[in-house]
């Protein structure tokens, strides 16, 4: 019986850590002094929508996690927050990983732990991503329904 308290334990303890996904609709949204891509910011009819939500939890809540589009840095977005950038049709590279100009240990990695994931932007069909954390610490960035 101890055996299993103790396996549901760490297994409570483990999934503490990770983060969970936030409602994009409902999400407070990303100050405007840390978008760095202002362009991106300006809706149109011939613009994509393209939502990325960070998921909320106390994993890795004290640093900023940086967006990249194509390579350039255009945001960094803090625990359960979300940016909403209007996007051109076409392909893109969308990332994330630790912010570069973090502090200390915020920036740790910020090259190694960066990863993308290719998405198409076609008028009339609003992307909406999401940046996870998982219990060891990693980053991912994945389409969402949330």
């Amino acid at each position: 019986m101890k055996k299993i308290f103790l396996a549901v334990g760490i297994t409570i303890a483990v999934s503490a850590c990770a983060t969970t996904p936030i409602n994009t609709s409902t999400a407070r949204s990303t100050p405007p002094e840390r978008i760095f891509a202002p362009e991106l910011m300006q809706p149109g009819q011939d613009k994509v929508v393209l939502i990325v939500a960070r998921d909320a939890g106390f994993m890795g809540s004290g640093c900023m996690t940086a967006v990249y589009l194509d390579g350039r840095k255009v945001s960094t977005i803090d625990n359960a927050e979300k940016v909403t950038f209007h996007v051109a049709p076409g392909r893109y590279i969308l990332g994330t990983g630790p912010n570069p100009e973090g502090k200390a240990l915020c920036r740790f990695g910020a090259e190694s732990a960066r990863r993308e994931t290719e998405i198409i932007a076609e008028l009339g069909k609003p992307l909406k991503y999401r940046l996870a954390l998982s219990a060891n610490g990693e980053i991912s960035v994945a389409p969402t329904a949330f």
